[in-house]
Protein backbone atom coordinates (compact mmCIF):
# COMPACT_ATOMS: atom_id res chain seq x y z
CA UNK A 1 0.00 0.00 0.00
CA UNK A 2 1.78 3.79 -1.24
CA UNK A 3 1.78 6.29 1.12
CA UNK A 4 -0.94 8.29 0.05
CA UNK A 5 -3.58 5.48 0.29
CA UNK A 6 -2.20 4.55 4.01
CA UNK A 7 -2.51 7.82 4.80
CA UNK A 8 -6.51 8.06 3.65
CA UNK A 9 -6.84 4.78 5.03
CA UNK A 10 -5.68 5.98 8.79
CA UNK A 11 -7.99 9.43 8.05
CA UNK A 12 -10.91 7.27 7.53
CA UNK A 13 -10.38 5.05 10.83
CA UNK A 14 -9.56 7.97 13.07
CA UNK A 15 -13.19 9.70 11.54
CA UNK A 16 -15.15 6.82 12.07
CA UNK A 17 -14.20 6.00 15.55
CA UNK A 18 -14.17 9.59 17.10
CA UNK A 19 -16.63 10.40 19.54
CA UNK A 20 -19.57 12.69 17.17
CA UNK A 21 -20.30 15.97 17.97
CA UNK A 22 -23.26 17.46 20.05
CA UNK A 23 -25.20 18.74 16.69
CA UNK A 24 -24.77 15.28 15.10
CA UNK A 25 -27.76 12.20 15.05
CA UNK A 26 -26.45 9.50 16.16
CA UNK A 27 -28.14 5.94 17.05
CA UNK A 28 -26.51 3.59 19.27
CA UNK A 29 -26.43 -0.24 17.76
CA UNK A 30 -26.07 -2.96 20.37
CA UNK A 31 -25.34 -6.92 19.45
CA UNK A 32 -26.21 -9.39 21.28
CA UNK A 33 -25.61 -13.41 21.59
CA UNK A 34 -23.62 -16.26 22.62
CA UNK A 35 -20.09 -15.72 22.98
CA UNK A 36 -18.38 -17.22 19.79
CA UNK A 37 -21.23 -16.22 17.28
CA UNK A 38 -18.39 -13.59 15.59
CA UNK A 39 -20.49 -10.48 16.77
CA UNK A 40 -16.61 -8.62 17.24
CA UNK A 41 -15.72 -9.97 13.74
CA UNK A 42 -19.08 -8.58 12.31
CA UNK A 43 -18.59 -5.11 13.31
CA UNK A 44 -14.48 -5.38 12.73
CA UNK A 45 -15.38 -5.93 9.33
CA UNK A 46 -18.09 -2.92 8.94
CA UNK A 47 -16.21 -0.25 10.72
CA UNK A 48 -12.39 -1.40 9.39
CA UNK A 49 -13.16 -3.74 5.94
CA UNK A 50 -10.95 -6.75 8.22
CA UNK A 51 -11.11 -10.14 9.69
CA UNK A 52 -9.54 -11.89 12.21
CA UNK A 53 -10.00 -15.46 12.99
CA UNK A 54 -8.59 -15.28 15.62
CA UNK A 55 -10.51 -12.66 17.63
CA UNK A 56 -10.68 -13.04 21.53
CA UNK A 57 -13.47 -13.17 23.33
CA UNK A 58 -15.19 -9.85 23.97
CA UNK A 59 -14.95 -8.79 27.83
CA UNK A 60 -17.55 -6.20 28.66
CA UNK A 61 -18.95 -3.82 25.89
CA UNK A 62 -16.61 -2.25 23.19
CA UNK A 63 -17.58 0.67 21.33
CA UNK A 64 -16.93 1.86 17.97
CA UNK A 65 -18.32 4.52 15.85
CA UNK A 66 -19.12 4.44 11.60
CA UNK A 67 -20.62 7.49 9.74
CA UNK A 68 -23.80 6.23 7.35
CA UNK A 69 -25.26 8.43 4.29
CA UNK A 70 -28.68 7.84 4.14
CA UNK A 71 -30.07 8.62 0.38
CA UNK A 72 -26.41 9.32 0.11
CA UNK A 73 -26.76 12.59 1.22
CA UNK A 74 -28.31 12.92 4.68
CA UNK A 75 -25.73 11.66 7.65
CA UNK A 76 -25.72 9.84 10.49
CA UNK A 77 -23.73 7.92 12.92
CA UNK A 78 -23.89 4.24 14.10
CA UNK A 79 -22.28 3.65 17.77
CA UNK A 80 -21.93 0.24 17.81
CA UNK A 81 -21.70 -1.80 20.95
CA UNK A 82 -20.07 -4.97 20.10
CA UNK A 83 -21.03 -6.92 23.75
CA UNK A 84 -19.90 -10.15 25.59
CA UNK A 85 -22.29 -13.40 25.44
CA UNK A 86 -20.29 -14.60 28.35
CA UNK A 87 -22.83 -15.37 31.35
CA UNK A 88 -20.22 -13.47 33.80
CA UNK A 89 -20.88 -10.58 31.85
CA UNK A 90 -24.45 -10.17 31.57
CA UNK A 91 -24.95 -7.73 34.55
CA UNK A 92 -22.54 -5.23 32.89
CA UNK A 93 -24.31 -6.03 28.92
CA UNK A 94 -27.69 -4.73 30.62
CA UNK A 95 -26.84 -1.45 31.98
CA UNK A 96 -26.68 -0.07 27.86
CA UNK A 97 -29.70 -1.20 27.02
CA UNK A 98 -31.52 1.57 28.42
CA UNK A 99 -30.42 3.96 25.92
CA UNK A 100 -30.11 1.47 23.01
CA UNK A 101 -32.06 2.62 19.29
CA UNK A 102 -31.42 -0.55 17.64
CA UNK A 103 -30.56 -4.35 18.39
CA UNK A 104 -29.28 -7.28 16.33
CA UNK A 105 -29.64 -10.63 18.46
CA UNK A 106 -26.62 -12.89 16.27
CA UNK A 107 -26.42 -16.28 16.29
CA UNK A 108 -24.13 -18.94 14.39
CA UNK A 109 -25.29 -20.97 11.28
CA UNK A 110 -22.77 -23.63 12.95
CA UNK A 111 -24.28 -23.40 16.15
CA UNK A 112 -27.37 -24.76 16.80
CA UNK A 113 -27.12 -23.77 20.70
CA UNK A 114 -26.71 -19.54 19.76
CA UNK A 115 -29.69 -20.53 17.65
CA UNK A 116 -31.75 -21.85 20.66
CA UNK A 117 -30.18 -19.35 22.98
CA UNK A 118 -31.47 -16.25 20.41
CA UNK A 119 -35.48 -16.61 22.92
CA UNK A 120 -33.13 -16.29 26.26
CA UNK A 121 -31.19 -13.17 24.85
CA UNK A 122 -34.67 -11.41 23.59
CA UNK A 123 -36.30 -12.40 26.77
CA UNK A 124 -33.44 -10.91 28.88
CA UNK A 125 -33.34 -7.49 26.63
CA UNK A 126 -36.77 -6.99 26.97
CA UNK A 127 -36.40 -7.45 30.95
CA UNK A 128 -34.04 -4.31 31.13
CA UNK A 129 -34.78 -2.23 27.90
CA UNK A 130 -37.80 0.49 28.82
CA UNK A 131 -38.12 1.57 24.87
CA UNK A 132 -41.02 0.20 22.63
CA UNK A 133 -40.64 -0.17 19.18
CA UNK A 134 -37.04 -0.87 19.07
CA UNK A 135 -35.54 -1.77 15.61
CA UNK A 136 -34.33 -5.33 15.65
CA UNK A 137 -32.67 -7.53 13.10
CA UNK A 138 -31.94 -11.06 13.58
CA UNK A 139 -28.63 -12.20 12.22
CA UNK A 140 -27.30 -15.70 11.01
CA UNK A 141 -23.28 -15.19 11.12
CA UNK A 142 -20.61 -17.68 9.73
CA UNK A 143 -22.48 -18.29 6.46
CA UNK A 144 -19.45 -19.16 4.94
CA UNK A 145 -18.89 -22.05 6.88
CA UNK A 146 -20.93 -26.00 6.93
CA UNK A 147 -24.43 -25.35 8.81
CA UNK A 148 -24.81 -27.37 12.36
CA UNK A 149 -26.57 -30.30 11.08
CA UNK A 150 -28.76 -30.05 13.85
CA UNK A 151 -30.75 -26.89 12.03
CA UNK A 152 -33.60 -28.02 10.31
CA UNK A 153 -33.97 -25.87 7.26
CA UNK A 154 -37.23 -24.24 7.57
CA UNK A 155 -36.21 -24.03 11.16
CA UNK A 156 -35.01 -20.14 10.77
CA UNK A 157 -37.84 -19.31 8.14
CA UNK A 158 -40.52 -20.43 10.88
CA UNK A 159 -38.84 -18.60 13.57
CA UNK A 160 -37.95 -15.43 11.77
CA UNK A 161 -41.94 -15.40 10.75
CA UNK A 162 -43.49 -16.08 13.92
CA UNK A 163 -41.88 -13.30 15.89
CA UNK A 164 -41.91 -10.47 12.52
CA UNK A 165 -38.22 -9.92 12.46
CA UNK A 166 -36.17 -8.96 9.69
CA UNK A 167 -33.39 -11.47 8.96
CA UNK A 168 -29.66 -11.07 7.45
CA UNK A 169 -27.17 -14.12 6.75
CA UNK A 170 -24.02 -12.67 7.30
CA UNK A 171 -20.08 -13.72 6.81
CA UNK A 172 -17.79 -11.34 8.37
CA UNK A 173 -14.79 -13.66 6.89
CA UNK A 174 -15.93 -13.46 3.10
CA UNK A 175 -17.99 -9.58 3.65
CA UNK A 176 -21.04 -10.68 2.90
CA UNK A 177 -24.67 -9.07 3.52
CA UNK A 178 -22.26 -6.74 6.17
CA UNK A 179 -22.41 -3.26 4.70
CA UNK A 180 -26.25 -4.05 3.65
CA UNK A 181 -27.12 -5.01 7.59
CA UNK A 182 -25.94 -2.39 9.03
CA UNK A 183 -27.14 -0.13 5.76
CA UNK A 184 -30.80 -1.82 6.80
CA UNK A 185 -30.23 -0.83 10.48
CA UNK A 186 -29.15 3.04 9.62
CA UNK A 187 -31.85 3.32 7.28
CA UNK A 188 -34.57 1.85 9.57
CA UNK A 189 -33.56 3.89 12.53
CA UNK A 190 -33.68 7.15 10.52
CA UNK A 191 -37.20 7.10 8.91
CA UNK A 192 -38.20 5.92 12.78
CA UNK A 193 -36.85 9.21 14.08
CA UNK A 194 -35.16 10.70 17.47
CA UNK A 195 -36.94 9.75 20.36
CA UNK A 196 -37.43 13.97 22.26
CA UNK A 197 -34.78 13.16 24.75
CA UNK A 198 -32.08 12.62 21.54
CA UNK A 199 -32.95 15.63 20.45
CA UNK A 200 -30.18 18.19 19.62
CA UNK A 201 -30.57 22.32 18.30
CA UNK A 202 -32.53 22.29 15.16
CA UNK A 203 -31.92 18.45 14.45
CA UNK A 204 -36.06 17.09 14.83
CA UNK A 205 -36.34 14.20 12.81
CA UNK A 206 -39.71 13.14 14.88
CA UNK A 207 -41.85 13.68 17.99
CA UNK A 208 -41.96 10.23 18.88
CA UNK A 209 -41.66 9.09 22.64
CA UNK A 210 -41.27 6.09 24.35
CA UNK A 211 -42.90 4.85 26.44
CA UNK A 212 -42.28 1.84 29.38
CA UNK A 213 -42.55 -1.23 28.18
CA UNK A 214 -44.42 -3.96 30.23
CA UNK A 215 -44.60 -7.35 28.04
CA UNK A 216 -41.32 -9.37 29.08
CA UNK A 217 -42.29 -12.68 26.71
CA UNK A 218 -40.90 -12.62 22.97
CA UNK A 219 -43.59 -12.96 21.28
CA UNK A 220 -44.91 -9.28 23.06
CA UNK A 221 -41.76 -8.41 22.66
CA UNK A 222 -41.03 -8.69 19.00
CA UNK A 223 -44.84 -7.75 17.91
CA UNK A 224 -45.55 -4.71 20.08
Amino acid sequence: MDKAKKKEKNKKEKENNNEPKEDEITFKIITLGDSGVGKTSIIERYIKGTFQSNNASTLGVNFSFKNLYINGTQKIILKLLDTSGQEKYKSLSKSYFKNADGVLFVFGLNDKDSFDNIKDWMIYFSEHCSIENIPKILVGNKCDLERDKGFDPDLIKEFVGEINIKYFETSAKDDKNINELFEEMGKTLYKKGLPLEKQKGKIIISKEVHKKKTNKCVKCFIDF
